[in-house]
Parts: structure tokens; C-alpha cells; sequence
């Protein structure tokens, strides 16, 4: 008997959040994004198709947030790396756009970054 996939089954949703905090721009987001898919090993990750980095909404509603509601999930779609290293990698990338970043422009977008449970939060 063949098991499958019913509609309303949850599908585990392993991967890294990352959310600029602080006087963070819209542009800023697009930036580490761009910054993100060109760091190794994520982007030879993503050239294999065992990752992907989406620009969404933010899901907790940060009260008092003056700049965009906008996170970075980097969302893993293979078994060829574990949420923890996906978290070192990611967290190590962030640390040198974050450097670079207030190095030419100043400023401190206060990167948080957390990994995703099964439930995709």
C-alpha cells in the first residue's frame, strides 16, 4: 500500500529567519538578500537547488518597528545540510554584510537570525 501526501498534511519547514531590526531599509533587505546568494556555501546551495532565500512579511508584528516589516527566509528543500549549519553559515554572512554595510553607510541594522522549527516559526 502506498502512502502519500493528503491535502491538510503539514510539511516540515526546516531553515534560518533572518529579520533587520533598528533603522533597517527595504533596500537594506534586497541588499543582504543579494549579499546572501552570492556568499559561499549558499550560493552553491542554492545552484543546487537545496535552498531558497524568500523576501517576505514578518510574521511577529514588531510593535513600535519605524522601518520595513520585511524578513529574509533561507528555506531548506534538500538533506545536504542541517539547520544548524545553515544557521553558521547564514549567521557568518550576515556578520560580514553587517560589517561592510557600516562601514560605508554607518548605521546598525541589528540583524536577528533564528532557525525555523518543523512548523515553519
Amino acid at each position: 500500500m502506498m502512502s502519500g501526501m493528503t491535502e491538510g498534511d503539514q510539511v516540515a519547514v526546516l531553515g534560518v529567519r533572518v529579520r533587520l531590526g533598528g533603522n533597517a531599509t527595504a533596500d537594506d533587505v534586497r541588499a543582504l538578500k543579494t549579499w546572501l546568494e552570492r556568499e559561499e556555501p549558499l550560493e552553491a546551495l542554492l545552484t543546487g537547488r537545496q535552498l531558497r532565500i524568500d523576501e517576505q512579511s514578518g510574521t511577529d508584528g514588531t510593535p513600535g518597528r519605524l522601518g520595513p516589516d520585511l524578513e529574509l527566509v533561507l528555506t531548506i528543500l534538500g538533506d545536504v545540510v542541517t539547520v544548524a549549519a545553515l544557521t553558521e553559515y547564514t549567521a557568518r554572512a550576515v556578520k560580514t554584510w553587517r560589517n561592510n554595510r557600516s562601514r560605508l553607510q554607518g548605521g546598525d541594522p541589528e540583524p536577528q537570525i533564528r532557525s525555523l522549527g518543523p512548523d515553519g516559526e
